[in-house]
């Protein structure tokens, strides 16, 4: 006689019991709820032991287009064609995955990079939305230590696990807010030469007040990290303003500036009316002074320091137009006696794309600035008042 599911479920409750590994036979079902759970966790787990998934990439995965191209390959690398999405993904994948990481590690990582994560169900690998964020950083060979002064926060993204070189070669990135992931690509350059990359977060249209905490921040980190004494500056945008100010007023402590689409002229932006207020003047008083603000009023420093200059910049950028900035800037600076180069980017605008943050030549230029700065330490560097 067919013993019924009742009787039997009842019989296994009570030698469960009898062991003290259940008290009841709704504690039995949950029992053998979590089990089927578990049991399914492994099945899961298995499904990336299937096909090639631990097979590793040979060389850096570094293609600047859609996550979802990029999961469906590495899963078809992988011998997967079935790849389910239940999320829409055409966010540029802009975090290159180095040589050496297994397919399922490449995958995860790059999944996770936009918040998503690999999920095998039902025998099928799904795409799905996660809160779980990868760290680029560690990706790319970094550690960011974070850097306290008063008034602002910033950081140093150092090489990993390498020897550093004495002092150590730097590049100061401006604006300075958070390292975006499309900063990935030229970061991971930098940090396998051995070249660190610091950031302040002040946003200041290159006032006296910020060019005092870029100096405060300049003497704590060569004095506090080994950092040569020469930093390769790297203004974006707005990041123009702040640099090329500081450099007018420092340039025995630059090696070279290496610029994308940056603002040179702070009449063209923010415009005088929006910048005096970060000044604390009135429009006619800042126009009034303009020849002590204005970096491309104040070139002949850099110039006389014979500090090289390469910008990237395109020529259909609205924000910041191309004649009136890098253009300018270089036909100014060359009448001075300066070495200055501006890469044109045709048919680009002021925009997040590959040619400008995979850009090889610019690339070049910083990693050859700064390694030339090793040996010359910033220990006896005293800041002085801005001018």
């Amino acid at each position: 006689m067919i013993m019924s599911i009742s009787r039997k479920s009842r019989l296994l409750t009570e030698l469960l019991r009898k062991h003290g590994l259940v008290r009841s036979q709704g504690t039995f079902w949950l029992f053998l709820f979590i089990t089927f759970i578990q049991l399914g966790q492994v099945a899961l787990a298995d499904e990336w032991a299937d096909g090639k998934w631990n097979e590793k990439l040979t060389e850096p995965y570094e293609r600047w287009t859609s996550v979802h191209d990029v999961l469906v390959e590495l899963a078809q690398m992988a011998g997967v064609q079935d790849l389910a999405f239940t999320v829409e993904c055409n966010a540029p994948n802009v975090v290159p995955l180095r040589a050496g990481l297994t397919l399922k590690e490449a995958f995860q990582s790059a999944a996770a990079m936009h918040l998503l994560e690999g999920q095998w169900e039902s025998g099928r690998l799904t795409v799905r939305k996660t809160k779980k964020t990868g760290d680029w950083y560690a990706m790319i060979g970094g550690v960011s230590i974070p850097i306290i002064l008063e008034g602002a926060k910033g950081s140093l993204l150092m090489p990993s696990g390498k020897k550093m070189k004495s002092p150590a070669p730097w590049v100061w990135y401006a604006p300075g807010g958070e390292f975006a992931p499309y900063h990935a690509w030229l970061c991971k350059r930098l940090l396998d030469e051995g070249i660190s990359i610091a950031r302040v977060n002040v946003d200041s249209s290159g006032s006296p007040k910020g060019r005092a905490i870029f100096t405060a921040f300049y003497a704590k980190i060569t004095a506090e990290h080994g950092l040569a004494r020469k930093a390769v500056l790297l203004p974006q945008s707005r990041g123009g303003l702040m640099l090329y100010n500081w450099a007018a007023e420092h340039p025995e402590c630059v090696a070279a500036i290496g610029g994308i689409y940056t603002v040179c002229d702070l009449r063209i932006y923010p415009g005088l009316e929006k910048a005096r207020k970060d000044y604390g003047m009135t429009k006619d008083e800042l126009e009034a002074q303009l020849a002590k603000h204005n970096p491309i009023d104040r070139l002949e420093p850099l110039a006389k320091a014979r500090i090289p200059l390469f910008h990237v910049h395109g020529d259909k950028d609205r924000t910041v137009p191309l004649e009136a900035n890098s253009a300018e800037l270089v036909r100014r600076y060359r009448a001075l006696g300066g070495d200055a180069q501006v890469l044109v980017i045709p048919g680009k605008g002021h925009e997040v794309v590959r040619e400008y943050f995979q850009c090889r030549e610019l690339a070049d230029f910083l990693i050859r600035q700064a390694n030339a700065t090793t040996g010359v330490a910033a220990q006896q560097f005293q800041p002085e008042s801005n001018k």
